[in-house]
C-alpha cells in the first residue's frame, strides 16, 4: 500500500510537471506579487509590533493575501484531484473559483475543526502528564506517540477532500469506513515525500537570511526567492496527490463502491 502510494503520487506529479505549473503557475505569481508589494509596503511585522504602528494598507494587503491564500488552496486542490481522478485537464492559466471549490473550503474548514476537537484533548493530556513529571525527553515523546495516533486518524477524513472535488461527497462515518487501512499508509507517504523538501525551502529561507544584509546579493536573493516558490509547488502539489492516490485506491476496493454513486 505505502509502496503504491509513494509511486502514485511521484508519477502524477513529476510525470505531468507542464499541468503542475498550469494550476499552481498563475496563483503562486499572484501571492509573490502580494508578499512583494508588503515588503515594498515596508512595514515588518512581529510580536513586538504595536496594533496601532501597522498601516491600514499593510492590514489590507495581509487580509488580501489571506483571502487569496484560501481560494488559491481550494482552487489549486480541486484542478489537481479532478486531473488525477477524472484526467480533467486545466487550462493554460488557471484561476477558476466556482461552486465546488466554495463547497471545498467548506470542507476545509470543517476538517480543520474536526483536527482542533480531536488534538485538543490530547494536547491537554499531554500538558497535564509534562507539568506532573516536568520532563522534556516524556513530553516529546509523547507528543510523537499522539502525532502517529491521530495522523491516520485525520488523513482518512482528509479522503473527504477529493470526494468533494469529484462532486462524489460523503459524510465524515462514511469516509473513515472509505478509507479504512489508508490512514497510515498516506501518513507515511507524507512524511516520506514532504519532509526532504520543506527541508529543502527551510535551508534557501536560511541562505535567503544570510544574505539579506547586503545589496549587491540582491540578484542571488531573487535566485533564491524563486526556488523557494517552486519548492512550495511541488509541496504542495505532493501532499495533494497523496490524498488523489489515497483515494483512486480506496474507489477500487469493494468498499468503494458506494462513493462511485
Amino acid at each position: 500500500m505505502l509502496k503504491r502510494l509513494l509511486s502514485d503520487s511521484v508519477s502524477i506529479v513529476f510525470g505531468n510537471l507542464e499541468t503542475v505549473f498550469k494550476v499552481c503557475g498563475g496563483w503562486f505569481l499572484l501571492q509573490f506579487v502580494l508578499s512583494l508589494l508588503i515588503l515594498a509596503n515596508g512595514t515588518q511585522i512581529d510580536e513586538a509590533t504595536a496594533p496601532e504602528d501597522i498601516s491600514g494598507t499593510t492590514v489590507l494587503l495581509l487580509l488580501t493575501t489571506m483571502v487569496i491564500a484560501l481560494l488559491s488552496s481550494a482552487s489549486i486542490s480541486v484542478a489537481w484531484h479532478r486531473f488525477g481522478l477524472l484526467n480533467e485537464r486545466p487550462g493554460p492559466l488557471h484561476f477558476r473559483v466556482g461552486a465546488v471549490e466554495f463547497r471545498f473550503i467548506g470542507q476545509m474548514l470543517l476538517l480543520s475543526l474536526a483536527a482542533v476537537v480531536v488534538v485538543l484533548p490530547a494536547g491537554l493530556m499531554i500538558g497535564v502528564l509534562s507539568s506532573l513529571f516536568k520532563s522534556t525527553a516524556l513530553t516529546v515523546v509523547l507528543w510523537i506517540v499522539a502525532v502517529f495516533v491521530l495522523a491516520p486518524f485525520l488523513f482518512r477524513l482528509n479522503l473527504s477532500l477529493p470526494a468533494v472535488a469529484v462532486e462524489r461527497p460523503l459524510g465524515f462515518s462514511q469516509m473513515l469506513q472509505f478509507g479504512k487501512g489508508l490512514g497510515m499508509p498516506m501518513f507515511l507517504a507524507a512524511l516520506i515525500l514532504i519532509l526532504p523538501f520543506v527541508a529543502v525551502g527551510e535551508g534557501l529561507q536560511y541562505v535567503l537570511g544570510l544574505l539579506s544584509g547586503g545589496l549587491p546579493a540582491a540578484l542571488i536573493q531573487m535566485k533564491i526567492l524563486v526556488l523557494n516558490v517552486l519548492v512550495q509547488i511541488i509541496v504542495t502539489v505532493l501532499g495533494i496527490s497523496i490524498l488523489t492516490a489515497g483515494y483512486r485506491i480506496a474507489m477500487e476496493r469493494p468498499e468503494g463502491a458506494g462513493a462511485r454513486t
